[in-house]
């Protein structure tokens, strides 16, 4: 099925006083889909996030095009959680809406839905300070996510986590999107959660240039992790990324 274009980047760059982060970048971002970006370190990876969520510095530069099919709500996870230390799980998560004075009650049924999903439903109380670094992250991905954001972007939210806590939050992202596909695009230097996470995986060179943009038939499935196509894909991407 055919997905209408979000955000459509054409020929667009971005320079820095001191280097180029992205060159000549020709790509179209369609709604609730799920990309992955994935390219060695300095590609430009975090600049391309910032770009689609309009939050680039003054000293940026930028050419070419970049447009948006509409006014867009964007929300960024971050590596470093960005939570409020002098607020509750519950506080911290439903801090955006009650900026934006929209506390319903379908916000706290969603509220609900969303800790129970993400096994952080008995810290509503808590302090960051109390959390490990996975109840922390989970706090994050429920704040960005109970905005209902037009797009959600993860600027590698899940590296500083243990392979098995970083899997599970994988998993329980996954399937929030399976229930609510969101437009979601995740940066990260692992091949094997550019692969998880993408249906989409965007390969960005040294120079910032767009390499190629690959196909991954089986995101969606919680299980593909054991499958001999996830490793396949994989082996794909890591050939693809010793050419970069």
């Amino acid at each position: 099925m055919s997905r209408n274009v979000l955000i459509e980047l054409s020929n667009f760059s971005v320079s820095y006083p001191e280097s180029k982060a992205l060159d000549s970048i020709t790509l179209k971002i369609r709604e609730g889909e799920a990309y992955s970006i994935l390219g060695p370190s300095g590609c430009g990876k975090t600049t391309f996030l910032h770009s689609v969520a309009d939050l680039l510095p003054n000293k940026a530069d930028t050419g070419g095009q970049l447009t948006f099919s509409r006014n867009l709500k964007s929300s960024i996870v971050f590596q470093d959680y960005g939570l409020f230390p002098w607020k509750t799980v519950e506080e911290n998560i439903l801090l955006p809406l009650k900026l934006e004075n929209d506390i319903s009650k379908e916000v706290l049924f969603t509220y609900e839905t969303l800790v129970e999903n993400l096994k952080i439903k008995n810290l509503s109380n808590n302090y960051p300070d109390s959390l490990s670094g996975g109840q922390k992250q989970r706090v994050a991905v429920a704040r960005s996510w109970i905005m209902k954001p037009d797009l959600l972007l993860l600027d590698e939210p899940f590296s500083s986590l243990d392979a098995i806590t970083r899997e599970s939050l994988q998993d329980e992202v996954l399937n929030l999107y399976s229930e609510n596909p969101i437009t979601t695009i995740t940066v990260t230097h692992s091949i094997e959660e550019a692969t998880f996470m993408g249906r989409n995986i965007i390969l960005l060179s040294e120079n910032g240039r767009l390499s190629k943009i690959i196909e991954n038939k089986s995101f969606g499935d919680l299980n593909s992790r054991e499958t001999k196509e996830f490793y396949e894909k994989c082996l794909e991407l890591r050939k693809f990324m010793k050419e970069l």
